[in-house]
């Protein structure tokens, strides 16, 4: 039974949380909802107690742990992780450990590594032309990998042997396949190249397992149009950011691009004389030209007047705060979309969007080879695969009765 003080609780549960590679960020999410408990408690001297806790996230937060599900609000996820914590650190712990591969705290290895990254993201640039969004992500994923060998003894690359590759295989062996897939690609296309350049004797690539992706496709849940319009009027539009998420989720929903494609549009890429957007996606690298309508042509003009900050960005989205760099994510989505109480089976986030429009488009019986265009893809082929699927009043037309 837990009798420490409430404050050298949690500061004692973030330190060694810390300590295990839980990100400073996730930490002061919970600090920041334990801090509350305290307020709410209205004393900064207790001992923590699971019912007053239970009771402050019903008062404060309207949540009752009674009801939780997996598909509640993805801000009641986060207050019982927050519970979770204080009830049972030993036992949480264990069950995020289980759950994620091995890393390492810090993006920590020896500075001359960098020379060999940069030369295998420019190998993937020039050679395996990889867009430019692909390469943003193995890089993310190697600088892990990389301190994670480093960490664990590996102190030049050339000294990559079978031992390291093995061990790290043997650590993963039970952690989801999703997360395995990724890290895997990775690292198995990394030592390949580093045999390739000859930093390496063998081709320590061909000990990482394939794992195959399961080739079985989820029909999209989408959105109807009257339900994208509840959701975009009931966005707020008087503060900055609200107005800046609007445009964001507005442009998602009129031309049904991805956000890498909206967070990649330049204050250039804005045809205003002929009112189009010139949108290179960053998935392909192509090209995909589409019509600039009035709504979204006033709405982006509403946020430059009255939310971007001045600034030489040559990015339309940029951050609110100094230096306003280019928005690299948008997590904001799903606060908006939980407060329109739509059905619960819907999928949240923002891409649902994209999904929706390419099935509204179906159901007006616009012609698949239209949607592919709008939607930007290489190949009609992905389109079909996907949407015809959800074409529900067509198909019906083609159904064949079943004998009794």
């Amino acid at each position: 039974m837990n009798t420490l003080d409430f404050k050298t609780q949690i500061k004692n549960i973030r330190k060694e949380a810390l300590g295990i590679g839980f990100s400073i960020s996730t930490m002061d999410e919970y600090l920041r909802i334990w801090n509350k408990f305290i307020y709410w408690k209205s004393t900064n001297s207790f001992v923590y107690n699971e019912k007053d806790y239970i009771d402050f996230l019903l008062d404060y937060y309207k949540f009752d742990v009674n009801s939780y599900t997996n598909k509640s609000k993805s801000l009641y996820h986060q207050l019982m992780r927050s519970k979770r914590i204080l009830d049972d650190f030993d036992t949480y712990k264990i069950f995020m450990q289980k759950r994620s591969l091995p890393s390492s705290l810090y993006s920590d290895y020896p500075s001359n590594w960098n020379v060999v990254l940069d030369n295998y993201l420019d190998y993937l640039k020039n050679v395996r032309q990889n867009s430019n969004n692909s390469i943003i992500i193995k890089k993310r994923y190697l600088i892990n990998l990389l301190s994670y060998f480093y960490k664990n003894g590996l102190n030049e690359l050339d000294n990559f042997s079978k031992t390291f590759v093995v061990d790290f295989i043997n650590k993963t062996i039970d952690k989801g396949n999703i997360s395995k897939r990724r890290n895997f690609y990775v690292l198995r296309d990394f030592l390949n190249y580093l045999f390739i350049e000859d930093i390496i004797l063998e081709d320590l690539s061909c000990y990482i397992p394939k794992i195959k992706k399961s080739r079985k496709r989820k029909l999209p849940t989408y959105l109807k149009t009257e339900n994208i319009e509840q959701l975009l009027e009931s966005i707020p539009k008087e503060r900055k950011i609200d107005i800046r998420n609007y445009t964001i989720i507005l442009i998602a929903a009129r031309l049904g691009l991805r956000i890498s494609d909206i967070l990649n549009i330049k204050l250039k890429d804005i045809d205003w004389k002929n009112y189009k957007l010139n949108v290179i996606q960053p998935k392909t690298n192509n090209l995909n030209i589409l019509p600039l309508s009035k709504e979204v042509g006033w709405a982006i003009i509403n946020y430059i007047k009255n939310s971007r900050p001045k600034c030489n960005n040559e990015y339309l989205f940029v951050k609110m705060k100094y230096p306003f760099e280019k928005m690299e994510q948008f997590n904001n989505f799903n606060k908006y979309f939980e407060k329109c109480n739509l059905e619960e089976n819907i999928k949240k986030g923002i891409h649902n969007l994209r999904h929706s429009f390419a099935t509204n488009m179906l159901d007006n019986d616009i012609p698949i080879h239209i949607i592919s265009s709008v939607l930007g893809h290489s190949d009609i082929n992905t389109t079909s695969s996907t949407y015809i699927k959800i074409d529900t009043k067509n198909l019906k037309k083609v159904c064949l009765e079943v004998d009794e």
